[in-house]
């Protein structure tokens, strides 16, 4: 049987070289393990790429998209919908990163609420 993924992580990425590192760190040490993270990079000219695909060879929840041209975050976004199997969705700018407990608390909040 299949895992059923809890959570989708997208990440549209663009020029984000400086920032790449800590921003997949933090989603790859997640304590919510049940997750899929999706980092589409969106036609980036610098080595954004190259740790995209460091951090695959690290994690096998990571799944790469590649534009080869800049086409706009919400397209990102959108592509990342599309490919997603979670029950929910969780957007993250490639410049940002988050505490390592927060999709667990973000999911356990919906359980709890029934959201």
């Amino acid at each position: 049987m299949k895992n059923h993924v809890k959570v989708s992580i997208i990440v549209p990425i663009y020029n984000s070289e400086i920032f790449l590192n800590n921003c997949i760190r933090s989603l790859v040490e997640q304590t919510e393990k049940n997750i899929e993270i999706i980092l589409i990079n969106d036609g980036s000219i610098d080595n954004s790429i190259n740790v995209i695909n460091k951090w695959k060879n690290i994690d096998n929840r990571i799944k790469i998209l590649n534009n080869k041209t800049n086409k706009g975050v919400s397209y990102c976004r959108n592509l990342g919908i599309e490919m997603s199997n979670g029950e929910y969705l969780f957007f993250l700018d490639s410049d940002d990163w988050i505490d390592k407990n927060t999709i667990e608390n973000l999911y356990e909040t919906i359980i709890k609420y029934k959201l």
